[in-house]
């Protein structure tokens, strides 16, 4: 859009597009193979479906970049960071089964609560009589499979002045302190990336910094850009592969297979633009 076809092919070579789609095909093709993908194992399951969002995740940040949009990407690795946390943090206490169970559980949670609010919405708004009675009905059918999921987990229910509640990260339970996203980041210890993990949310959320600032741009308070870069795409590259390499690694892990090929030619695909990460 931004650039001819001509200019996004050249760029493309410098960061080797087509040996970083590749090898997302080889994992790809990898986790397909494995039998693994298909288990019933609690755990095997979960990061199969993880791993499947992550792949399709990775080809749209890789798309992002190759048209010159390292901004988009930067953005869409944050969700590849926050599932690398999570599927390490789920890996390492693998044989909980009530953790994971919770953590399956809190999909259902989500979905009754966000139910609720739908039809919450049709109720007040909607004035046909019968769209009002089926919404009265599955307000009700949504509202009893979320108390039942929160009499189920009383234990470990969060309050405030209006009602009972089943916090985002509810589904730590008592294995960490505090139940948040940072204390699954402090379990895990992956301080080096915590830097990259806040430039991501500054570019998923409006804000000065990410509004104002932007990779491959000299900040220029006479313009406001809004063309695209191919100038910036070594630290949304950078990131995106190593969270995607290390859930790639938790996958071989649980399927027993051999991906260190794989593994390495991500590692040498970054390893040219890696001082670029923290300047």
């Amino acid at each position: 859009m931004d650039f001819t076809p001509e200019q996004l092919k050249k760029n493309a070579a410098v960061w080797n597009y087509d040996g970083a789609v590749s090898l997302v095909k080889d994992c790809e093709q990898l986790w397909k193979e494995n039998e693994q993908s298909k288990s019933h194992d609690a755990f095997a399951r979960i990061m199969s479906e993880a791993y499947s969002k992550a792949i399709i995740t990775t080809k749209e940040i890789l798309i992002l970049l190759y048209n010159g949009y390292p901004e988009g990407a930067m953005a869409l690795s944050r969700i590849l960071y926050e599932s690398m946390v999570v599927m390490r943090f789920l890996y390492a206490h693998r044989d909980n089964e009530d953790l994971l169970q919770r953590y399956t559980d809190d999909f259902y949670v989500k979905v009754s609560r966000d139910r609720i609010k739908y039809y919450s919405y049709i109720l007040e708004y909607s004035q046909d009589e019968e769209e009002r009675e089926e919404a009265q009905r599955n307000k009700s059918a949504a509202r009893k499979e979320h108390n039942k999921l929160k009499k189920k987990y009383s234990d470990f229910l969060s309050y405030n002045r209006q009602s009972n509640y089943l916090h985002d990260y509810w589904w730590i339970g008592d294995i960490l302190p505090t139940r948040n996203f940072g204390a699954i980041q402090n379990e895990m210890t992956l301080e080096n990336l915590k830097i990259l993990y806040v430039l991501s949310c500054y570019r998923a959320h409006s804000g000065v910094v990410g509004n104002a600032v932007r990779f491959g741009t000299i900040l220029d308070e006479t313009s406001i850009p809004s063309s695209g870069s191919l100038d910036g795409f070594q630290v949304p590259l950078c990131f995106s592969l190593v969270c995607f390499g290390i859930l790639s690694e938790t996958m071989f892990e649980v399927c027993g297979a051999d991906g260190k090929e794989i593994i390495d030619g991500i590692e040498n695909l970054i390893a040219p633009f890696e001082d670029y990460l923290y300047r």
